[in-house]
C-alpha cells in the first residue's frame, strides 16, 4: 500500500466499535505508526520525503518490457542499454498475462537524455487517420501520467489506451515514464520528474518544428504540466489539467487555495499556474475522494486565459479518464479543435480571410 495511502488511514477517525481492541492490539498499531514514520522521515531531508510519499512507480517489467527488433528476447535493465539500437514494447496484458506488441504504425519507441543524465522511455501513437481541421493538423500533445503508473498500464490491448486516444484526437499523441519508472533509468524525484518532461518537450520541438504542442497532465502529472508551461516554452499552444492539486501538503489541508505556501512544500503548482500565458483547460470529477475537486476549482481561479472548466460528474479520481465518461475525450478534442492558440489564430484568419472576400465581393 502506498506510504500516502496509509498516513491517511493512520490519521483517519474511526467510529468507536463496542469491543475496544486490547493493550497487544494497540502495541502493534504504535509500532505500525512508528515504521511507517521512520521510513518516511528518514532522513529528514524534504524532496526524500516526498519522493517516498508521492511517487510509487509499478514493479519493473510488471506491465511491459523493451526488446530489441533484432534480438527479442534479450533483456535490458533499462533503455539506456540499447538506446542506439531500434527497439519495441512487448506488454504485458494484465488480464490475462500475454504478451503483445502495438504495430509499428500505432506505437513507436524513441529515448530521450534528460538534464539530468536519465534515459527516458518515449512513444509516440500515430492515429489511423489525421484531422481535416487545420488547427488540429498542426497540433501534438504531449501526455504526462499519474504516479501509480507506467506506459504498459495505458498500452493495455483490452482497455482504452494511448493508441485510442491518438485515434480519438486525431494527431499524434506523446507519452513517455518518468526517471525511475517503468525502464526509465534515474530514480523517482520532483526535480526529475520536471527534467523530464522539459527534455521530451524539446526533443518533439527539436524532431517536428512544423508542430505546436498541447501538454496534457493527470494527476501528478499535472504538476509537471504546470512547470512547463510556467516557463511559457515557445511551441506551447495550451494545457490540459486532468484532477490537478493545488500542492503537496495543501492536500493535507482543508483550504486547497489558503495563500501561504509553506517552505517545505512540493508540487507547488499554486505558485505557479497563474504565470501560464497559453490557454488552459482543467477537467475534474465530482466525486474525486484522492484530489478534491476544490483543488481543480482553486487552479482555475489563478489562470490567466482560462477556458471553460468541465466537471465530471460521477467520476472519482480513477474513472475520470478510464473511457467510461466518453464526454471528457469529447471536451478535450473540442479544446483542441476550438481553444487553443493555435485554433483561435485559425479562426481569426478564417475571420479575416472571410471578412476581406465579403469586402471584395460588395465592392465589385
Amino acid at each position: 500500500m502506498p506510504p500516502l495511502k496509509l498516513v491517511k488511514i493512520l490519521f483517519q477517525r474511526e467510529p468507536v466499535a463496542e469491543n475496544q481492541p486490547g493493550c497487544c492490539d494497540v502495541f502493534i498499531d504504535l509500532l505500525r505508526a512508528c515504521g511507517l514514520i521512520c521510513y518516511v522521515a528518514c532522513p529528514p531531508v524534504p524532496s526524500i520525503v516526498t519522493r517516498k510519499l508521492a511517487f510509487h512507480p509499478p514493479e519493473k517489467g510488471m506491465t511491459y518490457r523493451i526488446a530489441l527488433k533484432s534480438d527479442p528476447e534479450k533483456r535490458f535493465k533499462n533503455i539506456r542499454g540499447c538506446r542506439d539500437e531500434p527497439v519495441q514494447l512487448v506488454v504485458r496484458n494484465i488480464s490475462n498475462g500475454a504478451d503483445y506488441i502495438h504495430s509499428e504504425k500505432e506505437v513507436e519507441v524513441f529515448s530521450v537524455t534528460t538534464a539530468n543524465n536519465n534515459d527516458l522511455v518515449c512513444i509516440k501513437c500515430t492515429p489511423d487517420s489525421y484531422s481535416s481541421n487545420p488547427a488540429v493538423s498542426d497540433q501534438v500533445v504531449l501526455f504526462c501520467q499519474p504516479n501509480s503508473s507506467d506506459l504498459g498500464g495505458f498500452l493495455q490491448p483490452s482497455s482504452m489506451n494511448f493508441v485510442t486516444y491518438a485515434n480519438v484526437f486525431e494527431t499524434d499523441f506523446y507519452a513517455f515514464d518518468y526517471s525511475g519508472y517503468g525502464f526509465s533509468s534515474g530514480t523517482q524525484g520532483e526535480k526529475n520528474m520536471y527534467a523530464d518532461i522539459r527534455a521530451v518537450y524539446d526533443k518533439i520541438r527539436e524532431t517536428r518544428p512544423d508542430k505546436k504542442i498541447v501538454v496534457m497532465g493527470y494527476s501528478i502529472g499535472t504538476t509537471a504540466a504546470v512547470d512547463l508551461a510556467s516557463s511559457n516554452p515557445e511551441g506551447l499552444a495550451g494545457v490540459v489539467l486532468i484532477a490537478p492539486f493545488t500542492s503537496g501538503l495543501r492536500l493535507f489541508s482543508s483550504k486547497p487555495d489558503k495563500p501561504d505556501t509553506c517552505w517545505a512544500d512540493s508540487f507547488t503548482s499554486f505558485d505557479k499556474v497563474n504565470r501560464i500565458e497559453t490557454r488552459v483547460l482543467i477537467c475534474h470529477g465530482d466525486l474525486d475522494e484522492v484530489i478534491p475537486l476544490a483543488h481543480g476549482m482553486a487552479l482555475y481561479e489563478k489562470l490567466k486565459n482560462p477556458v471553460p472548466p468541465l466537471i465530471v460528474h460521477g467520476a472519482n479520481h480513477h474513472t475520470i479518464l478510464s473511457g467510461k465518461y466518453i464526454h471528457v475525450f469529447t471536451r478535450i478534442a473540442g479544446f483542441l479543435r476550438h481553444e487553443t492558440l493555435v485554433s483561435c489564430r485559425s479562426i481569426e484568419v478564417d475571420s479575416q480571410q472571410s471578412s476581406s472576400k465579403k469586402k471584395t465581393e460588395s465592392e465589385e
